[in-house]
């Protein structure tokens, strides 16, 4: 479902506990969270995750927990998205009972936020926070807030200070739901646009869940005052 050329991620995060401590630290490491999709993961190679020659220090994903193993010391999660499967893993701590704030059902649709690690040669995942999803429009949320990183990432230092978009996709923003969200940042890109977007191109843009919703969801943001109409009904801009 990805397109891997425009969501080409390389290398992987820097393990300062494999480098004796002393990982390079620059002005090229970002230490905002960066959204990614399983694949991006086990397929990154060497010590660390780079997005367009930075170093990423945190991660987040989203995906099923397909089995789980514990034992003395910590439990394993094999976690699954659209694009591959991946360990993550949970370090149990002596005074805590280990099934405390902790998601330990199979099946169940999780947000896990962590640090890359390699081991044998292969990737998985240290689990620094994870809960359950309490919505699985979430899920639709998560694929935008990768695209829109990657996208960014990609952009010269010096636009990116200019960009007025939010890091991420928040689905309570205003209390919206995250489809409706989704369609007011469509609408919003082509602000520079003189007659804005014409419904047409926003359906083109959208995820396909979407569309039997667009007349709906168009109404509610104009009601709401957060896009309007310019040449025609059919044109939007954002406020």
């Amino acid at each position: 479902m990805w397109n891997e050329s425009s969501t080409n991620f390389g290398g992987g995060f820097l393990d300062e506990s494999t480098q004796g401590g002393t990982a390079k630290k620059s002005q090229d490491s970002d230490k905002s969270i960066a959204p990614v999709m399983i694949k991006h993961i086990t397929s990154a190679t060497g010590d660390g995750l780079q997005i367009a020659g930075k170093t990423v220090n945190t991660l987040t994903f989203v995906g099923v927990i397909r089995n789980i193993e514990q034992d003395t010391t910590k439990i394993s999660f094999s976690i699954q998205d659209d694009t591959g499967t991946v360990t993550a893993v949970k370090w149990l701590e002596a005074d805590k009972n280990p099934l405390e704030s902790i998601c330990t059902q199979i099946n169940t649709y999780v947000r896990i936020y962590g640090l890359i690690r390699n081991q044998n040669n292969q990737q998985h995942v240290l689990i620094v926070r994870m809960f359950p999803l309490e919505d699985l429009n979430e899920l639709t949320c998560h694929f935008m807030e990768v695209i829109y990183f990657i996208l960014k990432a990609k952009k010269p230092a010096e636009e990116s200070t200019l960009s007025n978009l939010p890091t991420t996709f928040d689905n309570t923003m205003s209390g919206m739901s995250s489809e409706q969200v989704a369609v007011l940042e469509v609408v919003r890109s082509a602000n520079d646009s003189e007659c804005g977007i014409e419904k047409r191109d926003i359906l083109t843009r959208v995820p396909k869940h979407i569309i039997p919703r667009i007349n709906e969801i168009l109404e509610f943001l104009l009601c709401e005052g957060h896009i309007y109409t310019t040449s025609s009904e059919d044109f939007f801009k954002a406020t």
